[in-house]
């Protein structure tokens, strides 16, 4: 499956929980009912994040993100390969 990266100028702070939820489905290694599997995140002090995804699609990336509520816009999200 094809590996996406996408990238957030600014998110809201997160609370604790949704942080602890976030880590719980990445270790989990399932995908959602778009078929996007979410590989890790980062995010910056200053509020900007990347999220690493498995996905059939960019437009499956900006579906699975707007059903948890984040607004994401298809330029946003690249295709990427690992180097190793």
């Amino acid at each position: 499956m094809a590996k996406y990266i996408d990238y957030h100028a600014k998110l809201p702070p997160m609370p604790p929980e949704a942080v602890t939820m976030m880590q719980d489905v990445m270790r989990s290694g399932k995908a959602d009912e778009f078929g996007v599997k979410a590989v890790n995140a980062f995010m910056s002090s200053s509020g900007q994040a990347w999220c690493l995804t498995e996905a059939p699609s960019a437009d499956a990336v900006c579906k699975s993100h707007q059903a948890k509520g984040i607004t994401l816009e298809v330029g946003d999200v690249h295709e990427v390969q690992s180097v190793v």
